[in-house]
């Protein structure tokens, strides 16, 4: 059976949630509040375009290029249900 949650507990999870909110808010201050007019996106070369236009007539866009970036290679035994690293080829130093 599922207990309830008190008042308290309610409060600060509420209170966590408004914090969390508030600071995503802060983060582009300039689009805060605008109204969205439309929101499109597309892929070129690559790179993933994210456009977010506003009902003002400016827009809001976002870039990604994927990457993938080598951390480590290793050889390792899993016959006895364990990763016992027999060799190390590479770690990136961090």
């Amino acid at each position: 059976m599922k207990s309830k949650i008190n008042a308290a507990e309610l409060r600060k999870t509420d209170n966590r949630i408004k914090k969390r909110e508030d600071k995503h808010r802060r983060r582009y201050k300039a689009i805060h509040g605008k109204k969205v007019d439309f929101i499109k996106h597309w892929l070129e070369e690559n790179i993933l375009f994210i456009s977010i236009r506003f009902m003002d007539g400016t827009n809001f866009s976002i870039q990604y290029e994927p990457t993938v970036e080598l951390i480590g290679v290793e050889h390792s035994d899993m016959s006895s249900g364990d990763d016992v690293i027999l060799k190390q080829y590479y770690r990136q130093r961090g």
